[in-house]
């Protein structure tokens, strides 16, 4: 008799774990990452996605990182939690080239795939006005400097160069909860060198984290991805 209300006892405990992680999953699928901790926002552009955030909760420090000095200067000032870093994030700490295009948000550090470019839906509206040189530094050398312990959230937007982004955290990956990214979903990339979806939640998987959210976005081309560090419920 003590074993089965000891069994049962520990089939509760288990039950109500998994319950508390369920819930922390809604809630994190709800909002972004929390209202505090620490984020950082790759390819922030005009701060459409965080900045807002940073707005209304001061519990929260944010890094916007974005390599277009146009952009980047147009955030700073905007609030004392979101810090403005003018460089772009990659696997190397150095410089690279940047391709400025004249719709704002679709500069990288990756050129086009012509024959792609040919094919995309508003296409039309994509051209590179100028190649600039850029600073570049790898996410954990940005974490290492910046003395960030955790990231709650990470937010990548960098045109064909998101998986090289999370890449370039290395074993410091581990301290990030939250990721959400984009991919390109056609058959033949926009970017050239850029990764298949595939790829990305392959290496996220064998990295620790589970795929929970996918939007279709630029008429089906594209998707945003969103995963969370995987947690044992068992």
């Amino acid at each position: 008799m003590s074993e089965n209300r000891e069994a049962r006892r520990l089939s509760s405990n288990s039950l109500e774990r998994c319950g508390r992680f369920f819930r922390n999953l809604v809630y994190r699928l709800v909002e972004p990452g929390g209202r505090e901790g620490t984020w950082i926002d790759v390819g922030a552009h005009s701060g459409e996605t965080t900045l807002r955030w940073a707005e209304r909760n001061p519990g929260l420090k944010i890094y916007a990182v974005e390599p277009n000095l146009r952009a980047a200067f147009k955030l700073m000032g905007r609030a004392p939690n979101y810090l403005v870093v003018p460089m772009a994030i990659a696997e190397t700490d150095g410089f690279a080239d940047f391709y400025v295009n004249a719709f704002e948000s679709a500069s990288s550090l990756l050129p086009f795939n012509e024959r792609a470019l040919e094919s995309w839906i508003g296409g039309e509206e994509l051209a590179v006005n100028s190649v600039t040189s850029v600073p570049t530094i790898r996410l954990d050398t940005l974490m290492t400097l910046a003395e960030i312990q955790k990231v709650n959230y990470l937010k990548v937007d960098t045109q064909g160069m998101d998986l090289a982004v999370v890449r370039s955290a290395g074993s410091r990956l581990r301290d990030v909860a939250k990721i959400t990214l984009e991919v390109d979903v056609k058959e033949v990339r926009l970017y050239s060198g850029a990764p298949s979806k595939g790829e990305v939640v392959d290496f996220l998987s064998n990295a620790g984290f589970d795929l929970v959210k996918a939007e279709k976005q630029t008429h089906g081309q594209e998707e945003n991805l969103t995963f969370i560090r995987r947690n044992d419920c068992g």
